[in-house]
């Protein structure tokens, strides 16, 4: 294999892929991108770590076709430290090392055999498929991104769950303590078969850098797996985690009352509350703890004796409400609120089973907050 290109060829595209290896595992061949270079000038680059794939496509001045497998993070590092605009010539040697040029430069890696990278053949039965603008996905994605859980005993938790029914694609996170809901309609989602996959955190994170780069998508969602296949040949295969995701509807909290707030000022106040903590205090939920409480006109946030801050707002009640949340769980709550909107409505009820925040105009996307109970 021999091509030429150069940094900016490589180092965004490498990026977008970098994310499906496995480099800190035991396996070596996990730990490296699968290099392809073809007659037609398209240099291929994959990473998976067998759970899922990455894989994007750039174009490259092929002078001799072939693949290898090289160490993802060194590659990426060097490519990286390559002075910008610099041409880059990378081949293949007969001793088995890849030999990369820049300059007056010279840099040799290890290689592994490409025939044993390991492969990844989704199953196409029962897959249904639908096209979207990339971004708006990656919107999506935003709006529930920040209630993943993270490492939970149950694994169906630790990501999202992806939905397309007769009335279009839900995306649904939950970690047990909130949980974010965010739809947008799809045409002729009527027509479709009902089908749910629940994704793993790592896919979904990384499905959100790839739709970065705009464009349309086409989401396929299949029993076992999910895939993103983009309009520049960029592809994202995920296998679905297995389990039955909990039933986000039935938990969604009723609420009799509301009160509209300023996305801006709930956010500045909550931050400002949370720079009075220091890092001791934020694995304690009792001083992670901020009481909210309502009137007609004013929204008050307290956080113990640390500080105190007063927002104007409406209700839609005279009855005062007082309860209190994780500060992290709000601040992220309203923190997607302020990405859509200026103005937010947080729905409450005597009962303070939870809050439910959405913007002023809209449905979505939706926020549920759990109190906290200390």
């Amino acid at each position: 294999m021999i091509i030429s290109t150069t940094k900016e060829s490589l180092a965004t595209p490498l990026a977008l892929v970098y994310g499906a290896a496995d480099t800190r595992g035991t396996v070596p061949m996990l730990g490296t991108v699968l290099l392809k270079a073809t007659d037609e000038g398209q240099l291929s680059m994959l990473c998976s770590d067998t759970g899922m794939l990455a894989r994007t496509l750039t174009p490259v001045e092929v002078k001799q076709a072939g693949e290898l497998a090289v160490d993802v993070r060194r590659f990426f590092d060097l490519v990286k430290a390559v002075p910008e605009k610099q041409t880059i010539e990378i081949s293949l040697e007969e001793k088995g090392t890849l030999l990369v040029k820049a300059g007056r430069s010279r840099f040799r890696l290890p290689t592994l055999a490409a025939a044993d990278y390991p492969r990844m053949t989704p199953d196409r039965e029962g897959r249904i498929s639908v096209t979207m603008n990339a971004r708006r996905l990656a919107d999506m994605i935003a709006d529930v991104s920040s209630s993943m859980a993270d490492a939970d005993l149950r694994p169906f938790l630790n990501g999202a769950l992806f939905t397309l029914d007769k009335v279009g694609l839900w995306l649904v996170s939950t970690d047990g303590h909130r949980m974010n809901v965010s739809h947008e309609p799809i045409l002729g989602a009527d027509n479709l078969d009902p089908r749910n996959v629940i994704v793993q955190r790592k896919t979904v994170l990384l499905a959100k850098k790839l739709l970065g780069q705009g464009g349309n998508v086409t989401l396929t969602l299949g029993p076992k797996n999910i895939q993103f296949t983009f309009d520049n040949g960029a592809v994202l295969l995920g296998t679905a985690v297995d389990g039955t995701y909990p039933n986000w509807r039935g938990v969604l909290p009723t609420t009799n009352e509301k009160v509209t707030v300023s996305t801006d000022r709930f956010a500045n106040a909550l931050h400002m509350l949370a720079a009075t903590s220091d890092d001791r205090e934020k694995q304690d939920a009792m001083k992670t703890k901020v009481e909210m409480s309502i009137t007609k006109t004013i929204t008050t946030l307290r956080r113990g004796e640390s500080g105190l801050c007063e927002l104007e707002s409406e209700s839609s009640t005279d009855k005062p409400f007082e309860l209190a949340f994780n500060i992290h769980y709000l601040m992220d709550a309203i923190g997607t609120m302020r990405g859509v909107c200026d103005e937010a409505i947080i729905g409450y009820a005597a009962s303070a089973t939870a809050i439910a925040m959405r913007p002023k105009d809209k449905e979505y996307p939706l926020s549920v907050v759990m109190p906290l109970r200390v």
